[in-house]
């Protein structure tokens, strides 16, 4: 398996990994699977060259198999936070160890840089596996957003997630 950053050439995978995620998994996405179908390949191009937005890949063979993004907050008293977003495995890579692999290459990345204090997400609340791997990187619950999506008449909680960080720097 391969764990890399993904760059503009990673587009068009990126994309049609990303566009499954919300066909399959909807409730794990604030974004609907009608809004990203919409948006053409350029914007995935500007979204993977987003220098505070960075996305990691991990890769069976040629394929492109496990995605997560993170992004680092601009404010100047909040650039040392960053949130975990756009995760998310294929079906037929679960199980296989590619996500766990995935965020380590991302700690890794994240110790080198020195450059944040502390890692955020937020996943739906009745995700239970999401959850639990969350835990298992070391992640802990901070709090619950109700109703921080509403789809299709339904409202969907957020549980919010913290893990502190011990980079270089401090």
């Amino acid at each position: 398996m391969e764990y890399r950053q993904l760059t503009k050439e990673d587009a068009v995978q990126y994309r049609e990994l990303r566009l499954i995620a919300l066909q399959t998994d909807a409730d794990a996405f604030s974004t609907s699977f009608y809004e990203a179908n919409e948006r053409p390949l350029s914007a995935t191009i500007e979204n993977l060259e987003n220098p505070y937005a960075i996305s990691f890949g991990a890769f069976s063979g040629e394929s492109l198999i496990s995605t997560m993004t993170l992004i680092q907050l601009q404010g100047k008293k909040t650039q040392h936070r960053a949130e975990l977003v756009a995760v998310y495995t294929a079906e037929k890579a679960r199980g296989t160890g590619a996500a766990s692999g995935l965020f380590d290459y991302l700690l890794a990345y994240i110790r080198s840089e020195g450059m944040l204090e502390q890692l955020e997400l937020a996943v739906n609340a009745a995700n239970q596996r999401a959850i639990r791997f969350y835990e298992r990187c070391g992640f802990q619950r901070i709090g619950t957003t109700p109703n921080a999506q509403k789809t299709e008449g339904r409202s969907i909680d957020e549980l919010l997630m913290l893990m502190p960080l011990q980079t270089e720097k401090q």
